[in-house]
């Protein structure tokens, strides 16, 4: 039977992909294995800046900071940065993994969102993506290589310009996209659903039940994987440590009870950004 194919498109520096690994987490539980997904790079921005030559106040983004954090419950610290970092090398080692067909990919783009949410490290540094490759098992020269390959770059260019090409459904939800040089791209999140001739586009942030509406409509055959039973069989399914939240997203029940369950289950906690993440003990 055909695949689902799922396109997600997101960045390693946007708040909004980092609690979105919520939904994500919920999205691969329970139908992972008859989805094909492919993370498309957005590159907020190319160039690092100050928040004035961005038109912004440190006050206004800690305040979307500590909203998110209040929301969703991701360790993500909401201290001011003194910059707003540049994306697009963090970006293009993701591609760079990805278009070499390396299964790490995913474990460095959650390193790069780890590093620079839950850690404060900033990602137009490279000491944080050299970090991060290596958390991810990758070896140095194999990230040098990457983010000299003339391929990756044009990877790395087709993805922003897919993402500033949103498809038609999309268009018809502008609210739901955000606005760059003028036009209108793919906001942080946004998926597109596809099998055979059917197709769902999910503009923007959307909650876990929007996901499953998707995948309903574009391939109702696909059979959906119960919720777990425990939090020992989540963590021994995660491919890394898991934040609270996801934990509790997973399992479907609160913070407080998810952080119970995974202290009598005798899980393993490395604190971060007033939370953090858990491994099996």
């Amino acid at each position: 039977m055909e695949r689902v194919k799922v396109t997600i498109y997101t960045d390693p520096g946007c708040p909004f992909g980092f609690n979105a690994q919520r939904q994500e987490l919920q999205l691969l539980w329970h139908y992972g294995e008859r989805l094909d997904v492919t993370r498309m790079m957005i590159v907020l921005t190319e160039k690092s800046s100050s928040y004035e030559e961005r038109g912004l106040k440190p006050e206004m983004v800690v305040a979307n900071a500590k909203r998110l954090r209040a929301s969703y419950g991701m360790p993500m610290l909401t201290e001011p940065r003194d910059r707003l970092v540049a994306t697009i090398q963090a970006c293009r080692a993701y591609v760079g993994a990805r278009i070499h067909g390396d299964a790490r990919a995913d474990l460095l783009l959650r390193a790069l969102r780890r590093r620079a949410f839950s850690l404060g490290q900033a990602l137009d540094e490279l000491e944080t993506i050299y970090g991060a490759s290596q958390d991810s098992g990758i070896a140095p020269e194999e990230l040098d290589s990457w983010l000299a390959d003339e391929f990756v770059e044009r990877a790395l260019r087709e993805d922003m310009a897919a993402t500033r090409a949103p498809l038609p459904e999309a268009l018809a939800l502008p609210q739901r996209l955000s606005r760059s040089n003028g036009g209108l791209r793919y906001s942080t999140a946004s998926a597109v659903f596809e099998r055979d001739d059917r197709r769902v586009v999910m503009p923007g942030f959307q909650p876990f039940a929007v996901y499953e509406v998707a995948v309903a409509n574009v391939a109702a055959d696909v059979e959906r994987r119960p919720p777990p039973q425990s939090v020992e069989e989540v963590l021994a399914w995660a491919p890394y440590p898991l934040a609270t939240a996801e934990v509790a997203e997973l399992r479907g029940i609160g913070l407080d009870q998810a952080r119970e369950e995974l202290q009598r289950a005798g899980a393993k906690l490395v604190p971060a950004a007033g939370d953090g993440y858990w491994s099996a003990g």
